[in-house]
């Protein structure tokens, strides 16, 4: 098969390495977003799958958003026959669907029909699974809405961040892909369709998403923490953030306010609903972030005071 595959986040560098060094099928050309400003200066350079096509020569295409007719023409002319999908970030239309000879197919970060959507990974984290896992699907105009042919789960461990699952992730998409390769390009490929009354729906992430709020379960705010690489809370003026947390069970006196601080030493220990959070590291704006016991050398949050809880949007959505 000559194969393009379309994909914008990094968790698509495996499955790609793979068709790289796939003796039986070429990767004719790989599709991603335009460049983007990055960092304080805004340069703009490009996301992870364009510089991987760049440094290994193979033809990129980076269409404002999904594929115009010219950029399909070109598919033609290049005989790409399969698409593969997977973190690209654009819905395909139709005139894209119907051309290839084997389908467009689309590696998606969870066991379908759970957890559709934007942000798969991240969600799953935050709300606690031990299991996600990879499916491969065939496309269709709605979102993730399309028969299965094969699924691989991926177990999510308690230390796991969402950099550390995202590599689990994309390791597993590659596997998948490269165990079903042949059946592909064989049409043997058995697809099986979803059970939307069981879908969920899964959405964009906002920086809100990071505050914390002590209303929760001390376990669940640190699994939203690992998700979304922190926290944050506010002190007087300060908005702060926290890194690394640990939920931990405790003898709370009765009638003790969600948010209360009872310790500053090596974390900072703040009641939850059930438990505590302790917070191992801590960051002010414009600083560095640094080990609790070393932020509180200058900076001090007496037991006691009561943190402000911020109410989070949920994270899955109705479709």
């Amino acid at each position: 098969m000559n194969i393009a595959f379309m994909a914008s986040d990094a968790v698509a560098l495996p499955s790609l390495e793979l068709l790289k060094n796939d003796r039986t099928h070429k990767l004719s050309c790989v599709v991603s977003n335009p460049d983007k400003p990055k960092g304080r200066g805004g340069k703009t350079s490009p996301n992870a799958v364009s510089q991987w096509a760049l440094e290994n020569a193979v033809e990129l295409l980076r269409p404002q958003k999904r594929p115009s007719k010219p950029e399909i023409d070109s598919f033609l002319s290049m005989g790409i026959d399969c698409i593969v999908v997977m973190a690209y970030g654009h819905i395909l239309g139709e005139d894209i669907l119907h051309f290839p000879k084997y389908g467009c197919l689309n590696l998606h970060a969870s066991i379908l029909p759970k957890y559709r959507g934007a942000s798969p990974i991240e969600t799953a984290l935050a709300l606690g699974e031990k299991t996600t896992g990879v499916s491969l699907m065939r496309i269709e105009p709605k979102m993730d809405t399309g028969a299965v042919c094969a699924q691989r789960l991926v177990e999510i461990s308690e230390s796991d961040t969402s950099a550390s699952l995202r590599r689990k992730i994309a390791a597993c998409a590659a596997e998948v892909l490269h165990s079903n390769l042949s059946n592909i390009a064989d049409m043997k490929t058995m697809f099986v369709a979803q059970d939307d009354s069981a879908a969920t729906y899964t959405r964009k992430l906002e920086k809100s998403d990071m505050f914390l709020d002590f209303t929760k379960p001390a376990r669940e705010l640190s699994c939203r923490v690992r998700a979304f690489g922190g926290g944050i809370f506010t002190f007087g003026d300060l908005m702060i953030k926290t890194g690394e947390v640990r939920a931990e069970p405790c003898d709370i006196p009765a009638g003790t306010v969600p948010g209360t601080v009872v310790g500053s030493g090596d974390s900072l220990d703040v009641v939850c609903s059930e438990g505590v959070l302790k917070m191992l590291s801590l960051q002010k704006p414009c600083a560095k972030m640094l080990l609790a016991k070393d932020f509180f050398n200058s900076n001090k949050i007496p037991n006691g005071t009561v943190l402000e809880s911020f109410k989070n949007k949920p994270l899955l959505v109705k479709r």
